[in-house]
């Protein structure tokens, strides 16, 4: 269903918070709850701006309310529903892989301060460091060493990233890439210049994410598990993590999701955007992968089509989780102590040591825990979750596990106002408050 029942909405969300708000999304108390969501969603789309716009609220661990404007397709003008899917939700997709590691750490078949190379089949060493092992931890931690963005976040290897359309599978590309005797090995490009485990002197981000952050750590992690357990990484994550929950319209391979149901990823022609990211976007275009015409709508809006993005790559589990709201929500409730569910994905205790800090950054101001950020906010307590960014894609999911609150947003374009951005979670979050 596209809403939730007014019923429900009514009896489980209050919007103290949101009535006589500031900023775009001014609203007033003679609306319903249900009234002023819808409007706080269909004013976004112009302030962000953004193809269509997916979220849902979690309250004390149920589902309370959830919505989707804008279209799935815009030349179709097909509505997009909270069962649309997304291609990719970008980031937030290393939550899938963390909680696949701890999983095998519960089944002791990982040792988080083990050595890795004892997993892999080859000796993974920064060449800088050879006498430190790297471990699980950070991985998880994203304090391993491996390059924090120099293999990833060039223009044509961000397009490739999620886009091109791969021979090579991912046994092929960390065992090419990685692996000492690997044909494309360059120590160079694979590493950073700290110890493995150096919190104090992790790589700095250029992004801003958190010192450290590696893409690289996912794909080493997915592929640990694929050794660990002799089963593809998206075999391993639809039996022990998409199953259990009961959930569709989520995976790995876009051809098996419903091609009925696929959302087009946009990028608005005039996105606020720094002047470095409008090179990722000529790259997309020079590379094909982004349409060189523009699709006029909605007056002055004009959007470029993703529409030759594969999606689907030995990046799966760094970022190519294709995922309905409905599918990714009910995921994130299964981590809450309000939800009930017989089929927990991981023992309260993991989650609960996955929720504690283990590195704070000083310059971006990020906390991270094991694979999951902390997000505190002055008004609205202490989340955690995950960010995530790519073509045609800005995510952020987070949930509250003392209150049992959540938070799930998707929009359709990846180059937006941040700052009507954190205003719309913000009200999102003001709109959990009870009456």
């Amino acid at each position: 269903m596209n809403n939730i029942s007014r019923r429900t909405l009514l009896k489980g969300v209050g919007l103290t918070g949101l009535a006589g708000g500031t900023g775009a999304w001014l609203l007033t108390e003679q609306q319903t709850p249900e009234e002023a969501l819808d409007d706080l969603l269909e004013n976004a789309l112009t302030a962000l701006p953004a193809a269509s716009i997916s979220a849902a609220l979690i309250k004390n661990g149920e589902l309370a309310w959830g919505k989707s404007v804008g279209y799935q397709n815009l030349e179709s003008k097909k509505p997009a529903t909270l069962e649309s899917i997304w291609p990719t939700v970008g980031s937030v997709s290393k939550l899938i892989t963390w909680t696949a590691v701890m999983q095998l750490v519960e089944k002791g078949q990982i040792q988080l301060d083990g050595d890795v190379s004892d997993y892999l089949g080859f000796t993974l060493r920064n060449p800088h460091f050879p006498d430190t092992p790297i471990t699980p931890y950070q991985l998880l931690t994203h304090a391993s060493s491996l390059s924090s963005r120099r293999m990833t976040s060039a223009p044509d290897r961000m397009a490739d990233l999620f886009c091109k359309d791969y021979s090579v599978d991912l046994k092929g590309w960390v065992t090419s890439y990685l692996a000492p005797d690997g044909i494309n090995y360059n120590p160079d490009l694979a590493f950073d210049l700290y110890r493995p485990g150096d919190f104090a002197n992790v790589t700095p981000d250029p992004i801003g994410v958190i010192a450290g952050y590696s893409s690289l750590n996912t794909l080493v992690a997915a592929y640990l598990i694929e050794q660990v357990t002799n089963l593809s990484f998206e075999e391993y994550t639809h039996e022990y993590i998409f199953s259990p929950l009961g959930i569709k319209d989520i995976g790995w391979q876009k051809n098996d999701l419903d091609q009925q149901k696929i959302i087009t990823p946009y990028e608005a022609k005039n996105s606020p955007r720094a002047p470095v990211m409008a090179v990722f976007t000529q790259s997309m275009k020079d590379r094909g992968y982004l349409s060189k015409t523009a699709i006029p709508f909605d007056g002055n809006k004009t959007y470029f089509a993703f529409d030759d993005c594969n999606y689907f790559s030995p990046f799966n589990a760094a970022a190519l989780l294709g995922s309905s709201t409905t599918a990714l929500t009910t995921f994130m409730q299964s981590f809450l102590p309000q939800y009930n569910t017989e089929t927990p994905l991981l023992k309260r205790e993991t989650i609960d040591s996955m929720w504690q800090v283990q590195r704070s950054d000083p310059q971006t101001g990020s906390a991270l825990g094991l694979g999951w950020f902390q997000f505190r906010t002055t008004r609205h307590g202490t989340f955690w979750g995950h960010d995530g960014g790519g073509p045609g894609i800005l995510s952020r999911v987070m949930i509250d596990p003392e209150t049992g609150n959540g938070v799930v947003l998707l929009i359709n374009n990846f180059f937006v106002d941040f700052r009507q951005r954190a205003l719309l979670l913000d009200q999102l979050c003001a709109s959990l408050k009870t009456a």
